[in-house]
Order: structure tokens, then C-alpha cells, then sequence
């Protein structure tokens, strides 16, 4: 007599029209298969639902096990996209955890209520693999009681991930993107025009974190080619802008796997750019990651809430001892516009006969006003005519990266 064990496992993408193996509840809540509550913005028959039935589990939610390919190392397959629908408020986090065994963690934030939206979990930095559980968690940090999501066609899609930068300075215009941070626990950080500027800070595009509500160390972190030389620059300096109020901490974490020194340090402005020191003296030269937590302070059970208070602006992070200098780096150099200021026309000319290019015109509040693509040809005209006296800003996009310029019409 023969004796046999079967291991069963599957594969995504999941789209929940027939018995998906795997599926349960977790800590608390249910996990079932039922019809579409809503076609609008997603035709499928059959959804799952997730139930966060009871009050006091704040970390309930749905797990599909046994997959065999949660492997977010390439390109291809980094980023894992996933539909949403619930009732909750617009700004409502939703977790997905990769266990058995835990290889990571990422969040995304609705932007609507009561509608269908796919909402995307970048694995890119850092790149996880290993696992076989898939853990789909509704609102952390927040009681249940009935709170009821809807998920559905649960895929792998193409994402990007960043080449390292070798070391600071990090300013936004000159190559460093938000592909090259990792966020966590509900704090998400974008690039945007920047909000204030003047003579404390005159670059077109910051960086920008919103802390919503999750755990109360929730920032963004990135990781170097080399380490943080703190014995030649012992001191970091970053300009800060936020209208949170004034003594708002700001914290600075440098790291390795397991360890890590931070120095934190309180705004002395609001609504307005301040240049913040951290001083690592001292520490080892052995760590390549910089870590940003805003309003952070330890021991401290303070979140955010995506409010204005939850917002940072933060730019032109460097080695206090050495001069900021933007190099002009590939993608700028391989491009030319002109002329600059302008009253009819903007012509963005690229400098070789090979790269497929496209440009995006934003207005300051970050309004995307148009988009143009070069077909083929190495130039793109930009009509001014339509458009007020001010400054824009130009994101230039080809396979060289992105770069942004500012742009003024006359």
C-alpha cells in the first residue's frame, strides 16, 4: 500500500468567479464569496467580501493561502493590483501582507466611496519573495463592527524598480523619484510642485508625505548604493514645509538590517520652509539607509489622520559640509527647451535622433493641464496661448527617467 500527501497550491491573478482554495478569515473576520454589490467601474459576477465582524479586532481580514507565486523580484511582476469597494470614508487604508514566512508589507489609500477603484501595493522596494500567504487587511489600526470591504481580480502587474542612488544629496529635480522609497504603515510619499516657492526654497518639485491613519512611526525610507559616511559629514540637513503646528517633531533614522541611529529634531516654523539640522556624530559608517518619520515621537501612540497637519514637504536633503549642486544629469542633458520664458510656444527638443520621449504640463497647484507625445520625432511644441502669465512646470519623461523643468509664460 502506497501512502501519498498532497500539496496543493495556486496562483494569482484571482478574480473570485468560482471557488477560490485557500480563503479565510483573519483574527476575527469573514471571508466568503458573493455577488457584485455594484457594476459600476467592475462587471464581475462574483467578488469576495471581507467582514471586520467583531469591535475589538482592529487587524481582521482576509487570507487566501497556499500561493506559489508571491514573488515581487522583477519588474514584471512588483507591484500586485487590486479592485476595492466599500462604504467607507475616502481615505480609508487598506493593508496587503505577505506571510508564511513574513517577507513584507504594503499599504494603499482609497480615494472614493461607495464605487469600485483599483488601488495599487508597490513591492518594488524592497523586493519580497517567499511567501505563501496573502493577507488582505481592511483598515488596521481601527476597530470593526461590521465594517465591510469588497475585493476582486487580485493580479501581479509590471512596476518599477529603481536603480539606487550611490549616496546624498537627494533633491527632486535631478533623478531621485519616488520609485527609489519604500512607505510604510499608511504614510505615502509623492513628488509635486512645490507649495511655497521662495527665496528659503526655490525648486519646482519636493517631495511630499501624508501620514494617514496607521502605526505611529509610519514614513518612507531610502536605501543608498553605499553607506552614510558620517565621519567626513557628520551633520544632514533637510528644508521642511508643513502647517502642522510648530514644535512638530521631525526624525531622521539612519539604518542597517537590525539596527539603526535617529536623531529628531522640532519645526520652529508653519507654512513656511525651514532648513532642519540632524547631527550623527558619532555614529558608524556601516548604514545605507535614511529613514523620514514626521510627527513622530517614541513611545508616542500619536497617528496620523491625512489631514494638513499629517501633510510634510521636505527637499534638498544633503551632508550639511557640502555645497548642494544639481549635476546635470543624464536626462537633462540629453534635453533642451526653449525658449524659456515664452509667450506663444514651448518646444522641448531632444538632443539625439533615438529617444522616444513624452512631456506633461502642470500648472503649480500640480493640475496635469496636458500631455504630449513625441511620436517618433525629437521635438515637441507645447502651445502657451491658452494659458495665464505664471510659472509651470514640465515633467519630461523618456528611458533615460523623468526630469522636470519649470517652465514661464509671459
Amino acid at each position: 500500500m502506497l501512502a501519498s500527501t498532497v500539496v496543493w497550491s495556486q496562483s494569482l491573478p484571482f478574480d473570485f468567479e468560482s471557488t477560490t482554495s485557500g480563503m479565510q478569515g483573519y483574527d476575527g473576520a469573514s471571508f466568503t464569496i458573493v455577488s457584485n454589490p455594484s457594476s459600476v467601474g467592475n462587471s464581475s459576477a462574483k467578488v469576495a467580501k471581507i467582514v471586520k465582524v467583531n469591535v475589538a479586532d482592529k487587524w481582521a481580514g482576509g487570507k487566501i493561502t497556499s500561493i506559489s507565486s508571491l514573488n515581487f523580484s522583477s519588474a514584471s511582476t512588483s507591484v500586485l493590483s487590486m479592485k476595492v469597494y466599500t462604504t467607507e470614508p475616502v481615505g480609508t487604508v487598506v493593508k496587503v501582507k505577505l506571510e508564511s514566512p513574513y517577507s513584507g508589507e504594503v499599504d494603499a489609500v482609497t480615494t472614493v466611496s461607495s464605487a469600485w477603484e483599483t488601488l495599487i501595493f508597490d513591492f518594488g522596494i524592497p523586493a519580497c519573495s517567499g511567501s505563501a500567504d496573502l493577507i488582505i487587511m481592511p483598515q488596521p489600526f481601527t476597530n470593526g463592527g461590521g465594517n465591510t470591504f469588497y475585493v476582486d481580480d487580485i493580479e501581479q502587474i509590471a512596476g518599477t524598480i529603481a536603480t539606487p542612488r550611490s549616496s546624498l544629496p537627494i533633491t527632486f529635480e535631478s533623478g531621485t523619484t519616488p520609485d527609489h522609497f519604500f512607505d510604510f504603515e499608511s504614510a505615502f510619499l509623492t513628488t509635486v510642485p512645490n507649495p511655497d516657492v521662495d527665496t528659503d526654497n526655490g525648486s519646482a518639485i519636493v517631495g511630499k508625505i501624508v501620514r494617514h491613519l496607521g502605526a505611529p512611526f509610519g514614513g518612507s525610507k531610502i536605501t543608498f548604493s553605499n553607506n552614510l559616511d558620517f565621519s567626513s559629514h557628520p551633520e544632514i540637513t533637510m528644508k521642511v514645509w508643513t502647517s502642522a503646528p510648530i514644535g512638530t517633531n521631525v526624525t531622521l533614522k539612519a539604518e542597517k538590517p537590525f539596527w539603526g541611529v535617529e536623531r529628531s529634531v522640532q519645526t520652529t516654523k508653519t507654512s513656511e520652509w525651514e532648513t532642519l539640522s540632524f547631527n550623527f556624530s558619532g555614529s558608524l559608517n556601516d548604514m545605507p539607509s535614511l529613514t523620514f518619520l514626521f510627527d513622530f515621537v517614541a513611545g508616542s501612540s500619536s497617528v496620523g489622520d491625512g489631514s494638513a497637519n499629517s501633510t510634510f514637504y521636505f527637499d534638498d536633503i544633503k551632508f550639511a559640509n557640502v555645497p548642494l549642486s544639481i549635476p546635470q544629469n543624464e536626462v537633462f542633458s540629453s534635453f533642451i527647451v526653449y525658449p524659456n520664458p515664452a509667450s506663444a510656444q514651448w518646444t522641448v527638443s531632444s538632443r539625439t535622433s533615438t529617444t522616444l520621449f513624452s512631456t506633461a504640463l502642470y500648472d503649480l497647484s500640480g493640475q496635469l493641464l496636458g500631455t504630449f507625445d513625441s511620436q517618433g520625432a525629437t521635438k515637441i511644441s507645447i502651445d502657451a496661448s491658452p494659458y495665464p502669465s505664471g510659472t509651470y512646470f514640465a515633467k519630461i519623461t523618456s528611458d533615460l527617467g523623468d526630469h522636470f523643468v519649470k517652465l514661464v509664460k509671459r
